[in-house]
């Protein structure tokens, strides 16, 4: 806010000079790179973390460098305009077992569809014993596909098996708290129908450039060990007495390994775009840990 007002107070001094800051995070078409960069009139510097005098150790080099993997370290670590090409999560870290475990709380990310997939995707924020330090562990999931199923569920049908959903976590994980239950802003009828039911609920912060900023954290948490993935069926529906039935596989992870990125639209933006496919668990988990950051409950790395 300081650098904006001298710069307001230097309206029309013949001195003025603009410095814009700029992290690469696409190819040579970038909107920002065409509009500002591609100019003659103008300076580049271009800062790599060997100029930075606070990582004076290999050590802290090292640490910085690996904070990102592929097309993501060209492009923040190198400076490198480039796309991103093929999976997105070339890192997805697993745990077998919730031995030696202290779980604190637990969130739930909502990404709601009446003809895709509606899923629960549930984070516990978690202790090992054995490691010592705090980790974000993706509990076991609800995945309903209607097209895989043959039906047609109504708003009604998904909001009771979120209430269900809910119970069943708590018999699980019993006298640990649910803290957040992040839904999608623009699924209204859902919200609407969460309202009227009694079930406390956030609306997902959106915005530009909100999906790109939400996959990045969430590739960085994997990359620095900090998300784990505690490979379960998925839960397809509770039956009318409240039993889960179970997929036949964990369909969430089976999200993550298969999430990538649109080259097509990519190239053609300048920016890092998603295939709009197999990417529900996705939303739904980085709206809840997009929440919990900014809650100061997860790490922004």
């Amino acid at each position: 806010m300081n650098y904006h007002g001298r710069q307001v107070s230097f309206s029309g001094h013949p001195f003025k000079k603009t410095i814009h800051s700029y992290n690469v995070e696409g190819n040579e078409r970038h909107p920002y790179k065409e509009k500002f960069l591609n100019r003659d009139n103008v300076k580049y510097y271009t800062f790599y973390p060997f100029d930075n005098p606070l990582l004076d150790t290999k050590e802290k080099l090292d640490e910085v460098v690996n904070t990102f993997q592929g097309a993501l370290r060209k492009q923040k670590i190198y400076n490198k305009w480039c796309i991103a090409e093929g999976r997105v999560f070339n890192t997805i870290n697993k745990i077998d077992s919730l031995d030696n475990i202290i779980i604190k709380e637990i969130g739930i990310g909502v990404d709601y569809g009446s003809t895709n997939p509606t899923v629960f995707v549930p984070f516990a924020l978690a202790y090992h014993q054995v490691w010592q330090r705090w980790i974000l562990i993706r509990l076991e999931c609800y995945y309903h596909d209607p097209a895989l199923e043959g039906d047609k569920p109504t708003t009604a049908f998904f909001v009771e098996q979120e209430k269900t959903f809910i119970n069943y976590l708590n018999k699980k994980y019993p006298n640990i708290p649910i803290t957040a239950n992040v839904v999608d802003s623009e699924a209204e009828h859902f919200i609407n129908a969460l309202y009227n039911a009694n079930v406390e609920y956030t609306g997902a912060k959106k915005g530009a450039g909100s999906v790109d900023r939400g996959v990045q954290q969430v590739q960085s948490l994997f990359y620095k060990e900090f998300l784990y993935i505690y490979e379960q069926p998925s839960i397809k529906m509770f039956d009318v007495q409240g039993r889960p039935v179970y997929c036949v596989r964990d369909e969430s992870l089976n999200e993550f390994e298969s999430y990538q990125y649109d080259n097509v639209k990519s190239i053609a933006t300048g920016t890092n775009v998603y295939k709009k496919e197999l990417d529900h668990t996705i939303d739904a988990s980085r709206y809840l840990i997009d929440e919990w950051q900014r809650q100061g409950k997860c790490p922004v790395i």
